[in-house]
């Protein structure tokens, strides 16, 4: 066999919300290192950072986060629908004046 072989992954705990909270807040409030609470959890490293960047997005709901289930809040889903229902309006109001300016060329060069 050769020396190269894949050695297994490490298995991590899985950490509830309050678990993860705390974790979060040993970095960004204690100023403690990532790698360090990491261990001292027994998380991987790529875990902490994720719950890092899901806490400053979304709060404490960004903890509950579960990578198989898409995670959006509602109050962002519905102002992102507005915004694009908006978009899309304006949108369409453009394609109306620029038909408009069309047939107007199209007037003003039959009339020169």
């Amino acid at each position: 066999m050769n020396n190269y072989a894949k050695k297994p992954r490490k298995a991590y705990k899985r950490l509830s919300q309050d678990e993860k909270l705390e974790a979060v807040l040993e970095v960004l409030e204690n100023g403690r290192k990532r790698k360090e609470v990491a261990e001292e959890k027994d998380i991987s490293l790529n875990s902490i950072a994720i719950w890092i960047r899901n806490y400053k997005m979304y709060g404490k709901e960004g903890l509950s986060f579960d990578k198989r289930a898409a995670f959006v809040p509602q109050e962002e889903t519905q102002k992102e629908l507005k915004r694009l229902k908006k978009i899309e309006k304006r949108y369409n109001e453009q394609l109306e004046e620029i038909e408009i300016l069309k047939k107007f060329q199209a007037f003003l060069r039959e009339n020169e």
